[in-house]
Protein backbone atom coordinates (compact mmCIF):
# COMPACT_ATOMS: atom_id res chain seq x y z
CA UNK A 1 0.00 0.00 0.00
CA UNK A 2 1.31 3.41 -0.98
CA UNK A 3 1.74 6.00 1.80
CA UNK A 4 0.87 9.26 0.06
CA UNK A 5 1.96 12.77 0.99
CA UNK A 6 -0.17 15.41 -0.76
CA UNK A 7 1.65 18.65 -1.58
CA UNK A 8 -0.38 21.77 -2.45
CA UNK A 9 0.97 25.29 -2.96
CA UNK A 10 0.11 28.77 -4.18
CA UNK A 11 2.61 31.55 -4.81
CA UNK A 12 0.85 34.51 -3.17
CA UNK A 13 -1.02 35.18 0.05
CA UNK A 14 -3.88 36.69 -1.97
CA UNK A 15 -4.42 33.33 -3.68
CA UNK A 16 -4.27 31.57 -0.31
CA UNK A 17 -7.01 33.78 1.17
CA UNK A 18 -9.56 32.96 -1.57
CA UNK A 19 -12.27 30.72 -0.13
CA UNK A 20 -12.69 27.58 -2.26
CA UNK A 21 -9.76 28.79 -4.37
CA UNK A 22 -6.73 27.01 -5.79
CA UNK A 23 -5.65 25.31 -2.55
CA UNK A 24 -9.04 23.68 -2.05
CA UNK A 25 -9.23 22.71 -5.72
CA UNK A 26 -5.79 21.09 -5.62
CA UNK A 27 -6.69 19.14 -2.49
CA UNK A 28 -10.02 17.89 -3.86
CA UNK A 29 -8.51 16.80 -7.18
CA UNK A 30 -5.85 14.71 -5.45
CA UNK A 31 -8.32 13.17 -2.97
CA UNK A 32 -10.53 12.16 -5.91
CA UNK A 33 -7.50 10.69 -7.68
CA UNK A 34 -6.61 8.51 -4.66
CA UNK A 35 -10.21 7.33 -4.30
CA UNK A 36 -10.32 6.45 -8.01
CA UNK A 37 -7.07 4.47 -7.79
CA UNK A 38 -8.38 2.54 -4.79
CA UNK A 39 -11.51 1.60 -6.78
CA UNK A 40 -9.36 0.31 -9.63
CA UNK A 41 -7.10 -1.62 -7.27
CA UNK A 42 -7.97 -2.47 -3.68
CA UNK A 43 -5.64 -1.01 -1.06
CA UNK A 44 -3.74 0.99 -3.69
CA UNK A 45 -2.80 3.59 -1.10
CA UNK A 46 -3.93 6.08 1.53
CA UNK A 47 -3.15 9.72 2.27
CA UNK A 48 -0.82 10.03 5.26
CA UNK A 49 -0.54 13.82 5.39
CA UNK A 50 -1.38 17.05 3.58
CA UNK A 51 1.44 19.57 3.17
CA UNK A 52 0.27 23.09 2.31
CA UNK A 53 2.58 26.04 1.59
CA UNK A 54 0.56 29.26 1.37
CA UNK A 55 2.15 32.21 -0.41
CA UNK A 56 5.39 30.36 -1.21
CA UNK A 57 7.22 30.37 -4.54
CA UNK A 58 8.76 27.20 -5.97
CA UNK A 59 11.95 29.06 -6.93
CA UNK A 60 13.80 27.18 -4.18
CA UNK A 61 13.20 24.63 -1.41
CA UNK A 62 12.89 27.22 1.35
CA UNK A 63 9.30 26.16 2.07
CA UNK A 64 8.43 24.87 5.59
CA UNK A 65 5.78 22.34 4.59
CA UNK A 66 7.81 21.14 1.61
CA UNK A 67 10.81 20.50 3.86
CA UNK A 68 8.56 18.70 6.37
CA UNK A 69 7.32 16.46 3.56
CA UNK A 70 10.88 15.60 2.46
CA UNK A 71 11.73 14.81 6.09
CA UNK A 72 8.78 12.39 6.19
CA UNK A 73 10.08 10.78 2.99
CA UNK A 74 13.50 10.35 4.63
CA UNK A 75 11.84 8.91 7.74
CA UNK A 76 9.84 6.39 5.69
CA UNK A 77 6.44 7.83 6.62
CA UNK A 78 5.73 8.79 2.98
CA UNK A 79 6.77 6.85 -0.12
CA UNK A 80 4.68 8.65 -2.75
CA UNK A 81 4.32 12.40 -3.28
CA UNK A 82 1.17 13.61 -5.03
CA UNK A 83 0.77 17.07 -6.61
CA UNK A 84 -1.52 18.54 -9.24
CA UNK A 85 1.34 19.57 -11.53
CA UNK A 86 5.11 19.47 -11.66
CA UNK A 87 5.55 23.23 -11.14
CA UNK A 88 3.89 22.95 -7.72
CA UNK A 89 6.87 20.88 -6.56
CA UNK A 90 9.71 22.88 -8.11
CA UNK A 91 10.55 25.54 -10.67
CA UNK A 92 14.30 25.10 -10.29
CA UNK A 93 16.17 22.46 -12.27
CA UNK A 94 18.92 22.02 -9.67
CA UNK A 95 16.44 21.60 -6.81
CA UNK A 96 14.41 19.14 -8.85
CA UNK A 97 17.51 16.99 -9.40
CA UNK A 98 18.14 16.95 -5.63
CA UNK A 99 14.49 16.01 -4.96
CA UNK A 100 14.65 13.23 -7.54
CA UNK A 101 17.87 11.82 -6.04
CA UNK A 102 16.38 11.91 -2.54
CA UNK A 103 13.27 10.01 -3.68
CA UNK A 104 15.40 7.38 -5.41
CA UNK A 105 17.58 6.97 -2.34
CA UNK A 106 14.57 6.29 -0.11
CA UNK A 107 12.69 4.19 -2.68
CA UNK A 108 9.96 6.79 -3.06
CA UNK A 109 8.35 8.37 -6.13
CA UNK A 110 6.03 11.18 -7.17
CA UNK A 111 2.92 11.54 -9.33
CA UNK A 112 1.52 14.75 -10.81
CA UNK A 113 -2.04 14.78 -12.12
CA UNK A 114 -1.47 17.03 -15.12
CA UNK A 115 1.65 15.27 -16.44
CA UNK A 116 1.89 11.50 -16.70
CA UNK A 117 5.41 10.53 -17.73
CA UNK A 118 7.21 7.28 -17.11
CA UNK A 119 10.50 8.49 -15.61
CA UNK A 120 11.99 4.99 -15.81
CA UNK A 121 12.51 5.54 -19.57
CA UNK A 122 14.97 7.96 -21.16
CA UNK A 123 12.24 9.79 -23.14
CA UNK A 124 9.99 10.16 -20.08
CA UNK A 125 12.84 11.50 -17.99
CA UNK A 126 13.78 13.97 -20.72
CA UNK A 127 10.19 15.30 -20.88
CA UNK A 128 10.07 15.82 -17.12
CA UNK A 129 13.32 17.81 -17.13
CA UNK A 130 12.11 19.86 -20.10
CA UNK A 131 8.96 20.76 -18.18
CA UNK A 132 11.01 21.88 -15.19
CA UNK A 133 13.20 23.96 -17.51
CA UNK A 134 10.12 25.67 -18.96
CA UNK A 135 8.74 26.30 -15.46
CA UNK A 136 12.07 27.83 -14.41
CA UNK A 137 12.13 29.96 -17.57
CA UNK A 138 8.59 31.18 -16.93
CA UNK A 139 9.40 32.10 -13.33
CA UNK A 140 12.56 34.00 -14.31
CA UNK A 141 10.79 35.82 -17.14
CA UNK A 142 8.02 36.92 -14.79
CA UNK A 143 10.60 38.07 -12.24
CA UNK A 144 12.42 40.08 -14.91
CA UNK A 145 9.22 41.87 -15.95
CA UNK A 146 8.36 42.73 -12.35
CA UNK A 147 11.92 43.92 -11.62
CA UNK A 148 11.92 46.14 -14.72
CA UNK A 149 8.60 47.69 -13.64
CA UNK A 150 9.85 48.30 -10.10
CA UNK A 151 13.06 49.87 -11.40
CA UNK A 152 11.09 52.19 -13.67
CA UNK A 153 8.84 53.26 -10.79
CA UNK A 154 11.83 53.75 -8.48
CA UNK A 155 13.56 56.01 -11.01
CA UNK A 156 10.41 58.16 -11.08
CA UNK A 157 10.63 58.48 -7.28
CA UNK A 158 7.53 56.38 -6.52
CA UNK A 159 7.02 54.18 -3.45
CA UNK A 160 7.15 50.48 -4.42
CA UNK A 161 5.62 49.12 -1.24
CA UNK A 162 6.85 47.65 2.02
CA UNK A 163 6.71 48.91 5.59
CA UNK A 164 5.85 52.61 5.76
CA UNK A 165 8.59 54.47 7.69
CA UNK A 166 7.89 56.51 10.81
CA UNK A 167 6.77 60.04 9.88
CA UNK A 168 4.84 59.10 6.73
CA UNK A 169 1.52 57.56 5.67
CA UNK A 170 0.57 56.15 2.30
CA UNK A 171 -1.56 58.42 0.14
CA UNK A 172 -4.92 56.62 -0.23
CA UNK A 173 -5.44 58.25 -3.65
CA UNK A 174 -1.98 57.32 -4.97
CA UNK A 175 -0.24 54.30 -3.44
CA UNK A 176 3.07 55.30 -4.99
CA UNK A 177 3.17 58.50 -2.91
CA UNK A 178 3.73 59.13 0.81
CA UNK A 179 2.18 61.90 2.90
CA UNK A 180 3.78 63.46 5.99
CA UNK A 181 2.19 62.44 9.30
CA UNK A 182 2.47 65.58 11.44
CA UNK A 183 2.62 63.80 14.84
CA UNK A 184 5.14 61.18 13.74
CA UNK A 185 7.30 63.64 11.80
CA UNK A 186 7.83 65.57 15.05
CA UNK A 187 9.14 62.34 16.61
CA UNK A 188 11.50 61.83 13.65
CA UNK A 189 12.96 65.31 14.07
CA UNK A 190 13.29 64.65 17.82
CA UNK A 191 15.21 61.42 17.12
CA UNK A 192 17.74 63.16 14.86
CA UNK A 193 18.21 66.00 17.37
CA UNK A 194 18.62 63.54 20.26
CA UNK A 195 21.34 61.65 18.39
CA UNK A 196 23.34 64.85 17.84
CA UNK A 197 22.98 65.68 21.56
CA UNK A 198 23.90 62.21 22.84
CA UNK A 199 26.54 61.36 20.23
CA UNK A 200 25.82 57.61 20.02
CA UNK A 201 23.00 55.36 18.84
CA UNK A 202 22.97 53.38 22.08
CA UNK A 203 22.53 56.45 24.30
CA UNK A 204 19.89 57.79 21.90
CA UNK A 205 17.98 54.51 22.19
CA UNK A 206 17.88 54.66 25.99
CA UNK A 207 16.74 58.28 26.00
CA UNK A 208 13.96 57.63 23.46
CA UNK A 209 12.61 54.84 25.66
CA UNK A 210 12.53 57.17 28.68
CA UNK A 211 10.74 59.86 26.65
CA UNK A 212 8.19 57.40 25.25
CA UNK A 213 9.13 57.61 21.57
CA UNK A 214 8.52 54.30 19.79
CA UNK A 215 8.56 53.00 16.24
CA UNK A 216 5.61 53.28 13.87
CA UNK A 217 2.30 51.78 14.95
CA UNK A 218 0.00 50.58 12.18
CA UNK A 219 -2.73 48.11 11.24
CA UNK A 220 -1.72 45.48 8.69
CA UNK A 221 -3.83 44.10 5.83
CA UNK A 222 -5.21 41.38 8.11
CA UNK A 223 -6.57 43.99 10.54
CA UNK A 224 -3.99 43.28 13.23
CA UNK A 225 -2.25 46.04 15.19
CA UNK A 226 1.50 46.04 14.69
CA UNK A 227 4.48 48.17 15.73
CA UNK A 228 4.56 50.67 18.57
CA UNK A 229 7.63 48.94 20.05
CA UNK A 230 10.86 50.37 21.41
CA UNK A 231 13.66 51.09 18.97
CA UNK A 232 16.53 48.61 18.86
CA UNK A 233 20.04 49.76 18.00
CA UNK A 234 19.67 48.32 14.49
CA UNK A 235 16.26 49.88 13.71
CA UNK A 236 17.44 53.23 15.07
CA UNK A 237 20.59 53.07 12.94
CA UNK A 238 18.44 52.31 9.91
CA UNK A 239 16.16 55.28 10.60
CA UNK A 240 19.06 57.70 11.01
CA UNK A 241 20.59 56.67 7.66
CA UNK A 242 17.35 56.49 5.63
CA UNK A 243 17.41 59.02 2.75
CA UNK A 244 13.62 58.91 2.61
CA UNK A 245 13.61 61.72 5.18
CA UNK A 246 15.42 63.92 2.63
CA UNK A 247 12.59 63.45 0.15
CA UNK A 248 14.73 61.03 -1.83
CA UNK A 249 14.75 57.32 -2.52
CA UNK A 250 17.55 54.88 -3.33
CA UNK A 251 17.51 53.05 -6.65
CA UNK A 252 19.40 49.74 -6.93
CA UNK A 253 20.52 48.89 -10.46
CA UNK A 254 21.14 45.42 -11.88
CA UNK A 255 24.91 45.97 -11.94
CA UNK A 256 24.92 46.60 -8.18
CA UNK A 257 25.31 50.38 -8.38
CA UNK A 258 23.00 52.58 -6.33
CA UNK A 259 21.85 56.14 -6.84
CA UNK A 260 19.61 58.64 -5.06
CA UNK A 261 16.75 60.20 -6.98
CA UNK A 262 14.19 62.82 -5.96
CA UNK A 263 11.04 61.24 -4.54
CA UNK A 264 7.44 62.35 -5.00
CA UNK A 265 7.02 62.98 -1.25
CA UNK A 266 8.19 65.94 0.81
CA UNK A 267 11.26 65.81 3.09
CA UNK A 268 11.11 65.90 6.91
CA UNK A 269 14.81 66.56 7.66
CA UNK A 270 16.89 69.33 6.09
CA UNK A 271 19.82 68.08 4.04
CA UNK A 272 22.50 69.96 6.02
CA UNK A 273 21.25 68.50 9.31
CA UNK A 274 20.95 65.00 7.79
CA UNK A 275 24.56 65.19 6.54
CA UNK A 276 25.70 66.25 10.01
CA UNK A 277 24.15 63.11 11.46
CA UNK A 278 25.85 60.92 8.81
CA UNK A 279 29.24 62.47 9.60
CA UNK A 280 28.83 61.64 13.29
CA UNK A 281 27.74 58.07 12.51
CA UNK A 282 30.76 57.63 10.23
CA UNK A 283 33.05 58.97 12.92
CA UNK A 284 31.63 56.52 15.48
CA UNK A 285 31.94 53.62 13.04
CA UNK A 286 35.62 54.19 12.29
CA UNK A 287 36.73 55.02 15.83
CA UNK A 288 39.56 52.73 17.02
CA UNK A 289 39.11 50.41 14.02
CA UNK A 290 42.32 49.77 12.03
CA UNK A 291 41.72 48.02 8.70
CA UNK A 292 43.74 44.91 9.63
CA UNK A 293 41.32 43.77 12.36
CA UNK A 294 37.89 44.83 11.23
CA UNK A 295 36.71 41.39 10.11
CA UNK A 296 36.91 37.73 11.12
CA UNK A 297 35.67 34.76 9.08
CA UNK A 298 34.12 32.81 12.04
CA UNK A 299 34.51 29.41 10.29
CA UNK A 300 32.67 27.55 13.10
CA UNK A 301 29.44 29.55 12.69
CA UNK A 302 26.22 27.43 12.81
CA UNK A 303 28.09 24.57 14.53
CA UNK A 304 28.39 25.99 18.05
CA UNK A 305 25.69 25.57 20.69
CA UNK A 306 25.43 26.20 24.42
CA UNK A 307 25.11 23.04 26.54
CA UNK A 308 22.93 24.82 29.13
CA UNK A 309 20.28 26.62 27.06
CA UNK A 310 20.73 24.70 23.79
CA UNK A 311 20.81 27.89 21.72
CA UNK A 312 23.27 28.61 18.92
CA UNK A 313 26.29 30.79 19.64
CA UNK A 314 27.12 33.00 16.67
CA UNK A 315 30.09 35.14 15.75
CA UNK A 316 30.42 38.42 17.69
CA UNK A 317 32.99 41.15 18.11
CA UNK A 318 33.90 43.81 20.66
CA UNK A 319 36.28 46.75 20.76
CA UNK A 320 39.00 46.90 23.41
CA UNK A 321 41.46 49.66 24.19
CA UNK A 322 44.14 48.40 21.81
CA UNK A 323 42.48 45.76 19.65
CA UNK A 324 39.25 44.25 18.48
CA UNK A 325 38.11 40.98 20.07
CA UNK A 326 36.30 38.24 18.15
CA UNK A 327 34.28 35.60 19.95
CA UNK A 328 31.34 33.20 19.69
CA UNK A 329 28.49 34.11 22.02
CA UNK A 330 24.76 34.17 22.68
CA UNK A 331 22.49 36.49 20.72
CA UNK A 332 22.55 40.02 22.07
CA UNK A 333 19.51 41.49 23.80
CA UNK A 334 19.55 45.02 22.42
CA UNK A 335 16.36 46.18 24.15
CA UNK A 336 17.21 47.73 27.55
CA UNK A 337 13.71 46.84 28.80
CA UNK A 338 14.29 43.14 28.12
CA UNK A 339 17.56 42.55 29.94
CA UNK A 340 15.90 39.82 32.00
CA UNK A 341 15.78 37.73 28.79
CA UNK A 342 19.56 37.51 28.66
CA UNK A 343 20.79 33.91 28.98
CA UNK A 344 21.82 32.93 32.51
CA UNK A 345 24.36 30.39 31.26
CA UNK A 346 27.79 30.18 32.91
CA UNK A 347 29.59 30.53 29.57
CA UNK A 348 28.68 33.83 27.92
CA UNK A 349 31.37 34.09 25.24
CA UNK A 350 34.22 31.97 23.84
CA UNK A 351 37.26 33.59 22.20
CA UNK A 352 37.09 32.78 18.48
CA UNK A 353 40.82 32.32 17.82
CA UNK A 354 41.23 30.14 20.92
CA UNK A 355 38.23 27.91 20.15
CA UNK A 356 39.25 27.43 16.51
CA UNK A 357 42.79 26.54 17.65
CA UNK A 358 41.48 23.98 20.17
CA UNK A 359 39.21 22.31 17.60
CA UNK A 360 42.03 21.95 15.06
CA UNK A 361 44.51 20.68 17.70
CA UNK A 362 41.93 18.15 18.93
CA UNK A 363 41.44 16.78 15.41
CA UNK A 364 45.21 16.43 15.02
CA UNK A 365 45.44 14.68 18.38
CA UNK A 366 42.95 12.05 17.18
CA UNK A 367 45.34 11.17 14.38
CA UNK A 368 48.61 11.45 16.28
CA UNK A 369 47.78 9.60 19.51
CA UNK A 370 47.91 5.81 18.85
CA UNK A 371 44.79 3.84 19.75
CA UNK A 372 42.63 6.87 20.58
CA UNK A 373 40.06 6.48 17.80
CA UNK A 374 39.87 2.70 18.35
CA UNK A 375 39.15 3.27 22.05
CA UNK A 376 36.19 5.52 21.32
CA UNK A 377 34.80 3.23 18.63
CA UNK A 378 34.65 0.52 21.31
CA UNK A 379 32.80 2.91 23.65
CA UNK A 380 30.36 3.81 20.87
CA UNK A 381 29.66 0.12 20.21
CA UNK A 382 29.07 -0.51 23.92
CA UNK A 383 26.65 2.41 24.13
CA UNK A 384 24.78 1.26 21.02
CA UNK A 385 24.37 -2.24 22.44
CA UNK A 386 23.01 -0.76 25.69
CA UNK A 387 20.24 0.94 23.68
CA UNK A 388 19.13 -2.34 22.10
CA UNK A 389 16.98 -3.63 25.06
CA UNK A 390 14.99 -0.37 25.03
CA UNK A 391 14.22 -0.83 21.34
CA UNK A 392 13.15 -4.41 21.99
CA UNK A 393 10.77 -3.13 24.68
CA UNK A 394 9.27 -0.61 22.26
CA UNK A 395 8.70 -3.40 19.74
CA UNK A 396 6.73 -5.37 22.34
CA UNK A 397 4.54 -2.33 23.04
CA UNK A 398 3.86 -2.00 19.30
CA UNK A 399 3.00 -5.72 19.09
CA UNK A 400 0.37 -5.24 21.79
CA UNK A 401 -1.09 -2.18 20.04
CA UNK A 402 -1.18 -4.03 16.71
CA UNK A 403 -3.06 -6.94 18.28
CA UNK A 404 -5.54 -4.56 19.97
CA UNK A 405 -6.21 -2.67 16.72
CA UNK A 406 -6.65 -5.89 14.73
CA UNK A 407 -9.12 -7.13 17.34
CA UNK A 408 -11.14 -3.90 17.08
CA UNK A 409 -11.36 -4.34 13.30
CA UNK A 410 -12.54 -7.95 13.71
CA UNK A 411 -15.22 -6.87 16.21
CA UNK A 412 -16.50 -4.11 13.91
CA UNK A 413 -16.66 -6.49 10.94
CA UNK A 414 -18.63 -8.92 13.10
CA UNK A 415 -21.09 -6.20 14.14
CA UNK A 416 -21.60 -5.14 10.51
CA UNK A 417 -22.38 -8.72 9.54
CA UNK A 418 -25.05 -8.89 12.27
CA UNK A 419 -26.81 -5.65 11.24
CA UNK A 420 -30.26 -5.86 9.64
CA UNK A 421 -30.18 -5.38 5.87
CA UNK A 422 -32.21 -2.14 6.01
CA UNK A 423 -29.83 -0.36 8.44
CA UNK A 424 -26.94 1.75 7.00
CA UNK A 425 -23.40 0.69 7.97
CA UNK A 426 -21.51 3.73 6.68
CA UNK A 427 -20.31 4.74 10.16
CA UNK A 428 -18.87 1.28 10.79
CA UNK A 429 -17.17 1.21 7.40
CA UNK A 430 -15.50 4.58 8.13
CA UNK A 431 -14.21 3.30 11.50
CA UNK A 432 -12.90 0.14 9.87
CA UNK A 433 -11.16 2.24 7.22
CA UNK A 434 -9.45 4.45 9.83
CA UNK A 435 -8.38 1.44 11.90
CA UNK A 436 -6.91 -0.25 8.81
CA UNK A 437 -4.83 2.85 8.13
CA UNK A 438 -3.67 2.91 11.75
CA UNK A 439 -2.83 -0.81 11.59
CA UNK A 440 -0.75 -0.31 8.44
CA UNK A 441 1.14 2.59 10.05
CA UNK A 442 1.82 0.55 13.20
CA UNK A 443 3.14 -2.39 11.19
CA UNK A 444 5.37 -0.10 9.16
CA UNK A 445 6.70 1.62 12.31
CA UNK A 446 7.40 -1.76 13.92
CA UNK A 447 9.30 -2.96 10.85
CA UNK A 448 11.32 0.24 10.76
CA UNK A 449 12.18 -0.11 14.48
CA UNK A 450 13.16 -3.73 13.93
CA UNK A 451 15.47 -2.70 11.07
CA UNK A 452 17.04 -0.01 13.25
CA UNK A 453 17.68 -2.46 16.08
CA UNK A 454 19.24 -4.94 13.68
CA UNK A 455 21.39 -2.17 12.22
CA UNK A 456 22.63 -1.22 15.70
CA UNK A 457 23.72 -4.79 16.32
CA UNK A 458 25.47 -5.12 12.95
CA UNK A 459 26.76 -1.61 12.21
CA UNK A 460 30.49 -1.02 12.54
CA UNK A 461 32.51 2.16 12.21
CA UNK A 462 35.10 2.30 9.44
CA UNK A 463 38.21 3.21 11.45
CA UNK A 464 40.40 3.85 8.42
CA UNK A 465 37.62 5.85 6.76
CA UNK A 466 37.27 8.07 9.84
CA UNK A 467 41.02 8.66 9.98
CA UNK A 468 41.09 9.50 6.27
CA UNK A 469 38.20 11.93 6.71
CA UNK A 470 39.90 13.74 9.60
CA UNK A 471 43.20 13.82 7.69
CA UNK A 472 41.57 15.26 4.57
CA UNK A 473 39.78 17.89 6.65
CA UNK A 474 43.03 18.99 8.32
CA UNK A 475 44.84 19.14 4.97
CA UNK A 476 42.09 21.27 3.42
CA UNK A 477 41.94 23.61 6.41
CA UNK A 478 45.69 24.22 6.26
CA UNK A 479 45.63 25.27 2.58
CA UNK A 480 42.33 27.19 2.65
CA UNK A 481 41.70 30.83 3.46
CA UNK A 482 39.67 31.40 6.66
CA UNK A 483 36.64 32.62 4.70
CA UNK A 484 36.55 29.27 2.83
CA UNK A 485 36.90 27.00 5.88
CA UNK A 486 33.27 26.96 7.07
CA UNK A 487 31.99 24.23 4.67
CA UNK A 488 35.13 22.16 5.33
CA UNK A 489 34.43 22.11 9.08
CA UNK A 490 30.73 21.44 8.44
CA UNK A 491 31.48 18.32 6.36
CA UNK A 492 33.20 16.67 9.30
CA UNK A 493 31.69 18.30 12.40
CA UNK A 494 28.00 18.01 13.28
CA UNK A 495 28.01 20.23 16.38
CA UNK A 496 30.32 21.91 18.90
CA UNK A 497 28.81 22.01 22.38
CA UNK A 498 30.25 24.55 24.82
CA UNK A 499 30.28 23.58 28.52
CA UNK A 500 31.79 25.51 31.44
CA UNK A 501 34.81 23.19 31.72
CA UNK A 502 35.05 21.46 28.35
CA UNK A 503 34.03 21.47 24.70
CA UNK A 504 32.30 18.56 22.95
CA UNK A 505 32.46 18.09 19.22
CA UNK A 506 30.00 15.87 17.33
CA UNK A 507 31.57 14.35 14.20
CA UNK A 508 30.35 12.35 11.20
CA UNK A 509 32.01 8.95 10.84
CA UNK A 510 31.71 6.51 7.89
CA UNK A 511 30.26 3.04 8.43
CA UNK A 512 32.05 -0.04 7.18
CA UNK A 513 31.15 -0.64 3.57
CA UNK A 514 30.59 3.08 2.86
CA UNK A 515 32.81 4.69 0.28
CA UNK A 516 35.61 6.80 1.68
CA UNK A 517 35.86 10.20 -0.06
CA UNK A 518 38.91 10.50 -2.26
CA UNK A 519 41.27 13.42 -1.84
CA UNK A 520 41.33 14.42 -5.51
CA UNK A 521 40.55 18.12 -5.22
CA UNK A 522 42.08 19.48 -2.07
CA UNK A 523 40.67 22.95 -2.73
CA UNK A 524 37.02 21.86 -2.36
CA UNK A 525 35.25 20.21 0.62
CA UNK A 526 34.27 16.56 0.40
CA UNK A 527 30.71 15.40 1.06
CA UNK A 528 30.11 13.71 4.40
CA UNK A 529 28.75 10.18 4.04
CA UNK A 530 28.12 7.20 6.28
CA UNK A 531 26.81 7.03 9.81
CA UNK A 532 26.48 9.92 12.28
CA UNK A 533 29.62 9.28 14.29
CA UNK A 534 31.28 7.82 17.39
CA UNK A 535 31.87 9.11 20.91
CA UNK A 536 35.15 10.75 21.86
CA UNK A 537 36.09 13.30 24.51
CA UNK A 538 39.31 15.13 25.33
CA UNK A 539 39.10 16.63 28.82
CA UNK A 540 42.03 18.93 28.19
CA UNK A 541 44.85 19.18 25.71
CA UNK A 542 47.31 16.32 26.15
CA UNK A 543 45.10 13.97 28.21
CA UNK A 544 42.19 11.69 27.39
CA UNK A 545 39.37 10.28 29.55
CA UNK A 546 36.32 8.19 28.59
CA UNK A 547 33.12 10.14 28.01
CA UNK A 548 30.59 8.49 25.65
CA UNK A 549 28.10 10.96 24.21
CA UNK A 550 24.88 10.36 22.22
CA UNK A 551 22.41 12.89 20.85
CA UNK A 552 18.92 12.67 19.37
CA UNK A 553 19.00 9.01 18.46
CA UNK A 554 22.32 9.16 16.65
CA UNK A 555 25.88 8.61 17.74
CA UNK A 556 28.31 11.48 17.93
CA UNK A 557 31.90 12.32 18.57
CA UNK A 558 32.50 14.43 21.67
CA UNK A 559 35.85 16.18 21.99
CA UNK A 560 36.43 18.51 24.92
CA UNK A 561 39.14 20.93 25.99
CA UNK A 562 39.41 22.42 29.48
CA UNK A 563 39.90 26.10 30.12
CA UNK A 564 41.63 28.76 28.09
CA UNK A 565 38.55 29.65 26.08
Amino acid sequence: MKRCGVYIRVSTEEQARIVDGSLVSQKNRIVEYVEYQNKLKANWGHIVEFYCDEGRSAKDMNRPEFRRMLADVQGGRVNLILATELSRLSRNIRDFCDIRDLLKKHQASFITLRESFDTTTASGEMMVFNLINYAQYERKQTAERISANWLSRAKRGLWNGGSIPLGYDRNPKNKGELLINDLESADVIKIFETFIEEGSVRKTQIRLIKEGIFNKKYTNKHGLDKGGNVFTVDTLQSLLTNPIYLGKREVAHVDGNRELVSAVWKPIIEEAFFNKVQERLHKNKNKYKPEDWKNHAFPLTELIQCSECGKAMGGKSGIGRKEKHFYYGHSQIKNPLAQELKPKCQVKNVRAYRLEEIVLKSLKQLLNEPGLIEKWIAIYKEKSISDWPEMQSRQKVMDTEIQTTAKKITNLVQRVSELPADLPADQFYEQIKQLNVKLADLKFAKEKLRSQSMQIMSEQINEDGLKDRIKQTINRLEISEPENQRPIFANLIKFIEIQPTKIKIGMYAPAKGAETPQDEETSSPFKATGTDGISINLKKEGSVIPFPQTRAGSSTVGIGARGGT
